[in-house]
């Protein structure tokens, strides 16, 4: 999404990102990193408990997720990949958007 952040600002979406980390961990990636959305911290996992983003045994580390939530607050679309190569395509994420 880093590298198509334009597509989805013209769309009218607001990217968002949450991080399995403290805060302080969270503040240096974005310092050392071009990161052009919001990255907020999770420290105790209660973001990622909630939606079921949790680490499985048989993946190699935080599993990787993306949901559309609307202005109401409800989720209309979620994927959640069972390894950190395993994220749905911006293509589909914007198709789903646009249905909205």
């Amino acid at each position: 999404m880093r590298e198509e952040i334009d597509r989805f600002t013209a769309a009218g979406v607001q990217v968002v990102a949450i991080a399995p980390d403290t805060a302080d961990g969270v503040a240096r990636f974005v310092r050392d990193s071009d990161y052009p959305f919001p990255l907020l911290a999770d420290e105790r996992h209660e973001v990622f408990d909630a939606y079921d983003v949790v680490s499985k045994m048989m993946s190699l580390g935080q599993r990787p997720a993306v949901f559309v939530v609307d202005t109401t607050g409800t989720v209309r679309f979620d994927a959640i990949g069972t390894q950190q190569w395993d994220i749905v395509s911006n293509d589909k994420v914007l198709e789903v958007v646009a249905s909205l």
